[in-house]
């Protein structure tokens, strides 16, 4: 058992020292975002603010995310990853200042539009920037342990929510007051995340012959990058229709807060997801990286079907936990697999496609499905099930096509057999692939 333990970890032996930097310092930005994804829309409903504007809010994140994330890609691969990661770590810890401290509807959607730029500006550069660092032999490991940290700095952001209930019962902290201290706490210790990247991470430079001019879109894999876009496309409408509203279902189904589900979906479901993915690597070494994809998206698929029928929600929040770890098990597998895809110079321009054309079908799917769970008149309402049937027939629709696609395609790491090239991982980076 030890033994096969330590074999896990030994895939994350001899990642270069500047990708270590990168991932270990996301662990203060992802703190941030995992407070404000679980806690957030609960929080706004606390306030007075109805469901259907609070998911409004939600939207409004992801549609300026997805809108602007396109530029930010370009400009990224034209003037440097770095700079993004650093500025999308600073505008994500201000807009969740703001979020604490201000209740006026105007100003949330200003906070909002603030949370969707730092997210493109994060999303268009952060794997690109990991990709060029980590070099092609340690890529998978790379993004196995980036995600390892980022789901448990999450898990802490949930489990902060604990908080809530000490203040109340200590201090007679209500709710409301108590959000907004742990919000302006956590936005404060998120922000040194990017003064690392800022003061100890390089940036990333192509040679002279390499430097592209300024584009959006990428010209030598277009067509992979769309076709991968195409597949996240359906996962994002999907997804949207539940994932981001979670913590709100359990409100209307269960009538339990932040304070309750917060520990729940951000903490415990964070941890067990955390540790799951330390053997991605493994398996992606043993199945190849396209299969093990498809195998833990699907079997997560199953899971999710079955949570609205559940009898109390300890069983929902169980197999909703399950159901996190194998999907984003793949998580590793998907960014290593697009890195590995395209050129190092075309990296961010990807990334940032991807990503954009994944955040808007999802924000808008995002207020279609929190607008149907707000018909519900009643926690045994059809309206709170319905979007998980939505999301499930989305999922098995994009999964059957993402097979389809590439069952074929092998990264190049998959196909050398020789274990000396692993000695030698600097001599790789930012070739392209």
């Amino acid at each position: 058992m030890f033994q096969r333990l330590g074999s896990i970890f030994d895939e994350y032996k001899g990642i270069p020292r500047e990708a270590n930097l990168l991932i270990y310092s996301s662990f203060f930005t992802w703190a941030a975002a995992g407070l404000l994804f679980i806690s957030l829309q609960v929080f706004l409903v606390l306030e007075g603010i109805s469901f259907a504007t609070s998911s409004l809010i939600l939207g409004t994140f992801g549609i300026v995310s997805a809108s602007s994330t396109l530029l930010f890609g370009g400009l990224a691969d034209r003037y440097g990853k770095k700079k993004f990661v650093v500025m999308g770590g600073v505008l994500g810890s201000l807009a969740l200042a703001i979020f604490a401290v201000d209740s006026n509807i105007s100003h949330l959607f200003g906070a909002a539009v603030l949370a969707g730029l730092s997210e493109a500006m994060y999303a268009s550069s952060w794997s690109a920037l990991l990709a060029d660092k980590a070099g092609n032999l340690k890529r998978t490991s790379a993004f196995g342990l980036s995600f390892f940290v980022a789901t448990i700095a999450s898990a802490l952001g949930g489990f902060s929510t604990s908080l809530l209930g000490l203040m109340k019962s200590l201090y007679q902290v209500d709710l409301v007051t108590g959000n907004r201290y742990l919000f302006v706490g956590v936005a404060a210790i998120s922000l040194i995340g990017p003064m690392i990247v800022y003061l100890r991470v390089s940036e990333s430079r192509l040679e002279t012959s390499q430097q592209p001019g300024f584009h959006i879109l990428p010209r030598q894999s277009r067509g992979v990058v769309f076709r991968y876009a195409a597949y996240g496309i359906v996962i994002a409408l999907g997804a949207g229709m539940v994932i981001p509203l979670i913590p709100g279902w359990a409100f209307l189904k269960y009538g339990l807060a932040n304070d309750v589900t917060g520990p729940i979906f951000g903490g415990i479901n964070s941890l067990v997801m955390g540790f799951a993915n330390l053997a991605t690597p493994r398996i992606a070494r043993r199945f190849g990286t396209v299969r093990t994809i498809v195998l833990t998206q699907g079997s997560s698929t199953l899971f999710l079907f079955s949570i609205p029928f559940s009898p109390n929600f300890a069983s929902a929040s169980s197999i909703y936990i399950v159901r996190s770890m194998l999907m984003m098990m793949s998580n590793p597998a998907q960014n290593s697999l697009l890195m590995g895809l395209v050129p190092t110079q075309e990296r961010s321009v990807a990334s940032a496609i991807v990503a954009s054309l994944w955040r808007l079908p999802n924000s808008f799917s995002t207020g279609i499905g929190g607008y149907i769970m707000g018909l519900a008149t009643s926690p045994s309402s059809i309206y709170l099930a319905l979007p998980f049937l939505i999301c499930t027939v989305l999922y098995l629709t994009a999964i059957s096509y993402f097979w389809r696609t590439f069952k074929d395609v092998k990264l190049p790491e998959e196909q050398v057999l020789e274990p000396l090239a692993e000695v030698v991982p600097a001599a790789t980076q930012g070739v392209s692939t």
